[in-house]
């Protein structure tokens, strides 16, 4: 005997000599009276513009002077150049 289930399609028992055996190869969803279609996925997001290339600093070139040297006292505020 074959019984298939209607509200589960994909579910089946097989009986035979008073031994049985149940078997599922579905979906996972129940029937309903309406197709399920799941709806499409947004639209994907454009790249971003690329940005402008700017030319990388060289080290052939040296940095530019101070105009004036620190005194003293800045040299003991600031004993590393921080924060210029």
């Amino acid at each position: 005997m074959i019984i298939k289930s209607l509200q589960w399609p994909g579910a089946v028992t097989v009986s035979k000599g008073g031994k049985y055996a149940n078997i599922y190869m579905g979906y996972g969803l129940k029937h309903l009276d309406t197709p399920w279609n799941p709806i499409s996925p947004p639209n994907v997001i454009p790249d971003p513009d690329a940005k402008i290339e700017k030319p990388e600093p060289t080290p052939l070139t040296p940095p530019p002077d101070p105009t004036e040297p620190l005194t003293e006292k800045e040299n003991l505020d600031n004993p590393e150049g921080e924060g210029e």
